[in-house]
């Protein structure tokens, strides 16, 4: 299905918007919930009705999409003589890339076990450095409880 977006979208850079079309509509009909390909189609259509239509089933699907929110407004808007001569202005699209993994997730979206073990893990490091810039203790008592501390946090890290 990439494909068949990656060729519409060639074929729009080139000015081929009958190909794009067709592809488009390929991909249209095995997933009509990609949103991509129906605001593509918004760029290869030429009635500005059948645009709106592929825009508002964009906002549909993906209702805080700014892009096809800008193309509905600017449909929306009252045209002059010279603005209605003119082809609508096209997307920017970038040159055709191959589709990648999903993004990292965020500290928004991390679960909150997964923020406590960074922190532990931070705090050990913490614990390293001071231990490290004041220098070891010298009795052999100190150093065990150092060690020990060190250890605790460890092993509350692995419990998370």
């Amino acid at each position: 299905m990439n494909e068949l977006i990656n060729q519409a979208q060639a074929a729009l850079l080139s000015g081929d918007l009958s190909r794009a079309r067709g592809h488009l509509a390929q991909v249209i009909q095995q997933e009509p919930l990609n949103v991509l390909a129906w605001l593509m189609l918004s760029e290869v259509v030429h009635e500005p009705e059948r645009q709106r239509e592929c825009l508002q089933r964009v906002l549909t699907l993906e209702p805080q999409n700014q892009t096809a929110q800008k193309r509905l407004a600017a449909l929306d808007q009252p045209t002059t003589v010279t603005q209605a001569a003119q082809p609508p202005t096209p997307l920017k699209l970038r040159q055709p890339q191959p589709i990648i993994a999903p993004q990292t997730p965020t500290s928004a979206t991390m679960p909150p076990i997964s923020i406590i073990s960074i922190g532990l893990v931070l705090l050990v490091l913490l614990v390293i450095a001071i231990v490290v810039l004041r220098g070891l203790p010298e009795t052999a008592s100190e150093q065990s409880r150092v060690v020990e501390g060190v250890l605790l946090l460890v092993s509350y890290i692995r419990f998370f």
